[in-house]
């Protein structure tokens, strides 16, 4: 399983993306924080099945991950976690997006 970018600006800490069917938003910081997921580089996290969510016209219909300065929805099932683990190892490991 691969997660890729779909919107990473220099500047601006929000980035997107995709995983298999799933789509992320995240808010990313160049370091870790006490308020980010193990304490580090991000603070907000979603990860969700678009189709569902425009189906149901609900945001958070179809969500598999909600972080938000803490857990809202944790991943349940082995699928959800490896899906969880990969975008967290893309974000964690992306350029900085602020670098001097």
């Amino acid at each position: 399983m691969k997660a890729e970018f779909t919107k990473f600006h220099t500047g601006d800490n929000w980035v997107k993306g995709i995983v298999g069917d799933y789509t992320f938003s995240a808010k990313l910081f160049d370091e870790g924080s006490v308020f980010g997921i193990n304490d580090g580089r991000v603070s907000k996290l979603m990860i969700w099945d678009e189709d569902i969510r425009q189906k149901e016209q609900n945001i958070f219909k179809g969500c598999i991950v909600n972080y938000d300065r803490g857990w809202d929805i944790e991943p349940v099932t082995d699928e959800q976690a490896e899906i969880f683990n990969t975008v967290l190892d893309l974000l964690e490991n992306s350029p900085k997006l602020f670098e001097e």
